[in-house]
């Protein structure tokens, strides 16, 4: 089942493209099919599984972080929460399984998020008496974020993020706005947003603001709009994603720009949406 769509299909027992009966086996790090793997592998140990996912809320995860303090389990295996602000005086050995996975997600932030994550769930072994070691999995060993994870050098890696995303003109030197246009089809909410795109491009210049290319103002007030494309994320509670994004530098009137567009785009209806996102935390 789709976290966010809905959409539940069942497993078939056939291959589809090979026809092979019984054959499919779950791929992906899933804690569930980590857990079955060293269930396997140590089959004396007391394995706890930790997920916001399962049933129970948040009694049920303050009973079993309690558990996890006092010892009573030899492995844990969990979801990100496991690396947030929690102190387990016995544990020595940390795994991170499919570093990378953070590295994909098209955020400006995701390096910065990233190292952010893999530097406080590493950090979680041998915080007390007991030795510490990580052990993290990964298919790019030589991208910024696991160098600096093995060096140690944090302020080298902001150094190099800070210095990519001046040249960029990304966040904090430059602003970003994203139109999310949601509808019942995806055929209504690509013609909204591409209406939209147009109506971007009638806008005549103004003193504090202009779309590239049509230039006629100073670089520091030019912005550029990027889209729409389908959202990574397509389809939430059966509503279809198209996304724009304006990339604008800090001195021009992003806003004024907002308010103009949409004034001069084409109206919702039809169920079609348009929510806008200023200095968006999420890409998807």
């Amino acid at each position: 089942m789709c976290h966010h769509c809905g959409h539940i299909e069942r497993r078939p027992s056939v291959c589809p493209a090979c026809e092979a009966a019984d054959c499919l086996t779950a791929c992906g790090p899933g804690i569930e099919r980590l857990a079955e793997e060293v269930a396997g592998l140590f089959p004396r140990a007391k394995i706890l599984t930790l997920s916001s996912d399962f049933p129970g809320g948040a009694e049920r995860l303050r009973t079993e972080i309690e558990a996890i303090a006092r010892g009573e389990c030899d492995i844990v295996i969990g979801t990100q929460l496991v690396a947030k602000g929690h102190n387990f005086p016995q544990l020595s050995l940390v795994g991170v399984i499919d570093a990378n996975i953070g590295l994909t997600s098209g955020d400006p932030r995701a390096a910065e998020r990233t190292f952010q994550l893999l530097q406080q769930v590493t950090g979680r072994a041998g915080r007390f008496a007991t030795e510490g070691r990580a052990l993290v999995q990964t298919w790019q060993p030589e991208h910024p974020v696991m160098r600096a994870l093995l060096s140690g050098e944090s302020e080298r890696f902001y150094e190099e993020e800070t210095n990519q995303r001046r040249r960029a003109g990304l966040p904090p030197f430059g602003r970003l706005a994203a139109l999310i246009v949601s509808g019942k089809t995806s055929a209504s909410a690509e013609a909204h947003a591409r209406a939209l795109a147009r109506a971007a491009y009638t806008l005549p210049p103004s003193e504090a603001y202009a779309l590239t290319p049509a230039g006629g103002l100073p670089k520091e007030h030019e912005l550029t709009l990027l889209g729409p494309a389908e959202a990574p994320i397509a389809i939430i509670r059966g509503r279809h994603r198209f996304r724009l994004l304006v990339k604008a530098p800090r001195a021009a009137d992003l806003q004024g720009f907002l308010r103009a567009w949409l004034a001069a785009g084409p109206p919702e209806k039809g169920g079609v949406k348009v929510a806008v996102d200023v200095d968006p935390q999420s890409f998807l």
